[in-house]
């Protein structure tokens, strides 16, 4: 598995900011001290990490925020900070690390946003987030912004308009892609899909969807296609990801559903009789 958790790093980090001895948060989440001090070897005890990391999310220490917050403050030049939620943790990265149907097909995809990543697995127990550095010199890089290309090859990708593949605008925008090693573009989570679905479907135009969709705040996805761009990968850290900050993250999510759902329905009125349904962008 790549990445053993900073259980005692973590646990000292929390201490000094508490104030407290090591016996005591041990005490504090629970735990004897001798098998807190135990772990920090070998820390892949799902029970000891659940309640450390509770214990501390519990205090109100945002310890993963504060860390990644650290790391992009020490960023060298022309680095960039990228995470990756995982339900399972993994054992290496390479090019072929996610379904066939994801938003930009088979890639190693990352996050720029803390946040976004953990959206990914707030729904999955012992779950955690990888941290990494990326340096982008020599790499050939397409940066796609919110736009109709954008929900064409999210909806190609996962597999909505199939019936469009052949047609010289999919084409267009499918060769954009080539030869790229690293894809950046907004990240579309599945409430935002729903929306490119109704686009897809033609109940929506696509200036209605466009506008829902700028509701979102999930930042950039990272979707690295070759070796070349995986090896400019660095390897930083892996965080644990605590019952409670699951649960806070879920919360955020409902509330952001309810946000883009509102949007939409502005953007429905708004918009009426602008912009092209699907079967007129592909006229």
């Amino acid at each position: 598995m790549l990445g053993k958790f900073e259980l005692k790093k973590d646990v000292k980090r929390a201490c000094e900011i508490l104030e407290l001895s090591e016996a005591n948060f041990a005490h504090l989440a629970n735990i004897n001290l001798r098998t807190l001090q135990y772990n920090y070897e070998d820390s892949d005890n799902n029970d000891i990490l659940e309640k450390v990391y509770s214990t501390i999310y519990w205090t109100h220490i945002r310890l993963n925020k504060i860390k990644s917050e650290l790391y992009f403050e020490n960023l060298n030049m022309g680095e960039y900070l990228l995470f990756h939620g995982s339900k399972n943790g993994i054992d290496k990265i390479d090019e072929n690390g996610s379904r066939y149907n994801s938003d930009f097909g088979n890639g190693f995809y990352c996050s720029s946003s803390y946040q976004s990543a953990l959206a990914f697995v707030e729904m999955n127990e012992s779950s955690s987030i990888y941290v990494f550095t990326l340096n982008k010199l020599d790499l050939s890089i397409i940066e796609i912004k919110p736009s109709l290309e954008w929900m064409l090859l999210v909806c190609y990708f996962r597999g909505m308009i199939d019936q469009y593949a052949s047609h010289p605008l999919m084409q267009k925008c499918l060769n954009m892609l080539k030869n790229k090693d690293v894809i950046i573009a907004p990240i579309a989570d599945n409430r935002m899909f729903q929306i490119m679905r109704d686009f897809g479907e033609g109940n929506i135009t696509d200036q209605q969807a466009i506008h829902a969709l700028s509701a979102s705040r999930l930042g950039n996805q990272y979707v690295f296609k070759t070796k070349k761009g995986i090896d400019k990968l660095k390897f930083k850290e892996r965080f644990y990801v605590s019952n409670p900050e699951r649960k806070n993250s879920f919360e955020n999510t409902e509330e952001r559903k309810v946000e883009i759902d509102n949007k939409l329905k502005l953007s429905k009125r708004e918009f009426r009789n602008k912009g092209k349904y699907i079967d007129e962008v592909f006229a």
